[in-house]
């Protein structure tokens, strides 16, 4: 038989059918200098300039190399999303129910899953140890800008485990799991160019940047991970 996702079964059985009392799904005006992941503050969860495959790594739990397939806009346009969830709280669980049913109701979004062996990275604490601030409990969680290619990513509150989330799509290559013994949230800010920067250039490789500015680096390993396939993505339905 084949492998089931644990995340899907556990999303069917316990939450059923769980979905937004009223959701709105925009496209983000031109030019996109600013992203954030979706997020739940209260029984409401918002997106800003977030493509479809964004809102996929939110709504399943997954890296963006983990997911293959779908229609090229998938990566390129951006929404924004608005939504409240019945009763005053939601949790992380039946966020991504209720991000998985929008998504299959507004953007006709229908996926399967597999598991395959694929290289990797392990982040892990370098040499000369890590360079993290305690979080801070006033900021905002932050989420990744792009400037002509560089990359800057400005966190607040955020757990090692979301920074391999996070760099396993914008710039390593291949998925990023978190090997750095590190539980808690911290405060930090990142500073790379993608590609490799030009030789009289101030700009830094994400390896660079990580060991210079958060004293973390990235270990080449290998490991299995679930793939999300796109069986299929239509462009979103009207509000």
């Amino acid at each position: 038989m084949r492998r089931t996702s644990w995340l899907l079964l556990v999303c069917l059985n316990v939450y059923g059918q769980a979905s937004f009392e009223v959701a709105s799904i925009r496209v983000h005006p031109e030019p996109v200098t600013y992203t954030a992941d979706a997020r739940a503050i209260g029984n409401r969860v918002t997106a800003t300039a977030s493509t479809l495959l964004d809102l996929i790594t939110d709504a399943y739990g997954v890296r963006y190399d983990q997911i293959s397939g779908g229609p090229g806009w998938m990566k390129t346009d951006h929404f924004d999303l608005t939504a409240r969830a019945p009763g005053e709280s939601i949790t992380p669980d039946q966020m991504r129910q209720m991000l998985q049913n929008l998504l299959a109701d507004r953007f006709q979004l229908k996926v399967h899953s597999e598991m395959k062996e694929v290289p990797m990275w392990n982040l892990v604490i370098a040499k000369n140890g890590v360079k993290l601030k305690a979080f801070d409990p006033e900021g905002h969680l932050g989420g990744i800008s792009v400037l002509n290619g560089s990359m800057h990513l400005a966190i607040s509150k955020g757990t090692m485990e979301q920074l391999a989330q996070r760099l396993s799509g914008n710039g390593a290559g291949r998925p990023v799991q978190d090997r750095t013994g590190l539980t808690g949230n911290y405060s930090y800010t990142l500073d790379w160019t993608n590609g490799t920067p030009a030789l009289d250039s101030e700009a830094r490789t994400l390896f660079d940047a990580l060991e210079e500015q958060l004293g973390l680096k990235l270990e080449p390993t290998k490991g299995s991970t679930e793939a999300i396939i796109i069986d299929h993505a239509g462009k979103p339905s009207a509000n």
